[in-house]
């Protein structure tokens, strides 16, 4: 016998989020985290991170007094972006200190470079004249791009 499932509402991802997190302020520094491993240059996200939230402080661990010194600088820039991004933070006060790196996350780390694209007198002859059938000149040129790096991943894995 098979049991129906009771539909229920939708409820939004924040207000989930929050039922999980044990202090609400948790929910806030991870919006403030993710936003800094989002959106900060790659040079400062990899000499700086933050590690804590507290009592309206966000505690940035770099990896140099240099660096703490250079962000000390930028530091209302970046506190006003934080403001404008995660307005809800309660973020008062930057601080930096030299400290342990957090590791970054996953979708943070800068994507490796795409390889170089095989030149198009290289693409096999089948796939050329596929191509030369496709009128649509956006389109086959979409294609013709993907297929030349496509190969050049191929051609470099041993």
């Amino acid at each position: 016998m098979h049991k129906r499932r009771r539909k229920g509402k939708l409820e939004s991802l924040g207000k989930l989020l929050k039922s999980v997190y044990p202090a609400p302020d948790q929910l806030e520094a991870a919006r403030a985290f993710a936003w800094w491993s989002r959106s900060v240059p790659p040079r400062v996200l990899e000499h700086a991170r933050p590690v804590k939230l507290f009592h309206g402080v966000l505690i940035v661990h770099v990896s140099s007094s240099v660096w703490a010194n250079e962000l000390h600088y930028l530091g209302e820039d970046l506190l006003q972006q934080i403001r404008k991004h995660v307005p809800d933070s309660g973020i008062e006060k930057l601080r930096f200190k030299v400290g342990p790196l957090p590791d970054l996350p996953k979708r943070a780390r800068p994507a490796p470079p795409a390889p170089e694209p095989v030149r198009l007198a290289a693409l096999p002859e089948e796939l050329g004249r596929a191509l030369s059938r496709i009128q649509d000149d956006d389109l086959r040129r979409t294609i013709t791009d993907a297929a030349t790096i496509s190969l050049a991943r191929t051609r470099k894995k041993p």
